[in-house]
């Protein structure tokens, strides 16, 4: 492993948001945002956020960063995603 790879797979460790795309971290930044403002009134680590898809189609975010950027930060163990009664809800690490 060259000395470079070891600095960022450090890094990765210490802040897991490094080696994101761009989209993907502005995805989040919004989960943020619709995270405080729909939480779960049973556990506050969940939220909803209701037509999720069409609010970050308001705000700028294409269909192809919606879903490459909820792949990413659902493969880098960033977002969980769970259905309850027709719901979905979502949790931030």
């Amino acid at each position: 492993m060259q000395s470079s790879q070891v600095i960022s797979a450090v890094h990765s460790a210490t802040n897991p948001l490094t080696g994101l795309s761009s989209s993907a971290l502005r995805l989040y930044g919004a989960l943020e945002v619709f995270r405080d403002a729909s939480p779960s009134s049973q556990d506050w680590k969940w939220f909803h956020a209701p037509r999720l898809n069409q609010r970050l189609r308001q705000i700028g975010f294409s269909k192809s960063e919606i879903e490459k950027g909820f792949t990413e930060l659902v493969g880098s163990s960033l977002l969980e995603v769970r259905s309850r009664r027709d719901i979905q809800w979502y949790q931030l690490r």
